[in-house]
């Protein structure tokens, strides 16, 4: 019984402190925050590389094949 009251008391206080420290500060700080960065004008380029990099991958993949 104690045991499982330990458990039950870790869990709620690893809970409260998960809420806690995503919690937003109450008074925010004066100066804004710069822009992010646009990530939506890399994403056509990184499609591009990334099958051009599973191509690559796997045309790899079948040489190594072949030669066993």
């Amino acid at each position: 019984m104690k045991s499982n009251l330990l458990k039950f008391y870790a869990t709620l206080m690893m809970a409260f402190v998960s809420f806690i420290s995503y919690a937003d500060p109450l008074d925010p700080p004066a100066d804004d925050d710069p822009p992010p960065a646009p990530i939506n004008t890399k994403l056509i380029w990184l499609a591009v590389v990334g099958i051009i990099f599973a191509f690559y991958y796997f045309n790899q993949l079948s040489k190594s094949k072949t030669k066993a």
